[in-house]
């Protein structure tokens, strides 16, 4: 039975990523606007019932699914896991949520140069928003459950949560899209680099 299963979330894994190749293949060379669902579908050979199985809108397949809530899994694993730092946990949380997002480096490619669109970048915003808005939730209630991994006592748990949001909704943005990024640097790397410059950057700022 762990099998079957096994084999039907790759074949579940498989139809994603020709959506996602597909989608982003087309976008990036004609353009946001240029691009329906019905051509996403026929070059993927699906069917409209198929796409809409996995991607609730063109802008999901186009842009990726980490929009999409934190599973329960991820959420129990966030809110649970001892660790010595919620920095730690944050990496580890993001670096698992994106993990099928950055699975085939062309397709991040595309994506990187996607978001330069200005037609796409409403919805990249808004995405972004719901997703810093879930994650901010999610540090807050870990901060309030285990106060010694605060770092910022001077301030209440929601103010924290949101400051640790904001220097990781920029640590993502400078791992996938920064020019001197190195695309083929796996995606913990990159936000392993990301991280420190914002580190090094705020060592050295005076208000």
């Amino acid at each position: 039975m762990q099998e079957e299963l096994s084999l039907r979330e790759q074949k579940r894994l498989a139809t994603l990523h020709r959506i996602e190749d597909c989608a982003t293949a087309l976008v990036d060379e004609r353009g946001f606007r240029a691009v329906t669902v019905e051509d996403i579908c026929r070059a993927a050979g699906i069917s409209r019932r198929t796409f809409f199985n996995y991607f609730d809108s063109k802008d999901a397949a186009v842009l990726g699914t980490p929009a999409a809530d934190f599973t329960d899994a991820q959420r129990e694993a966030f809110l649970n896991t001892d660790a010595e730092s919620i920095l730690e946990l944050i990496r580890a949380l993001i670096i698992d949520h994106m993990a099928t997002h950055h699975a085939n480096d062309d397709i991040a490619a595309r994506r990187q140069r996607i978001s330069s669109d200005r037609d796409v970048a409403l919805s990249a915003l808004s995405r972004k928003q719901a997703k810093s808005q879930e994650l901010t939730s999610l540090i807050e209630q870990r901060l309030e459950r285990t106060p010694q991994l605060r770092r910022l006592p001077q301030v209440c748990a929601a103010t924290e949560a949101m400051a640790l949001s904001g220097l990781t909704r920029e640590a993502v943005w400078i791992a996938l899209s920064a020019p001197a990024m190195d695309s083929g640097a796996s995606l913990p790397q990159r936000l392993d680099v990301a991280f420190e410059l914002l580190t090094s950057t705020a060592k050295g700022l005076s208000w």
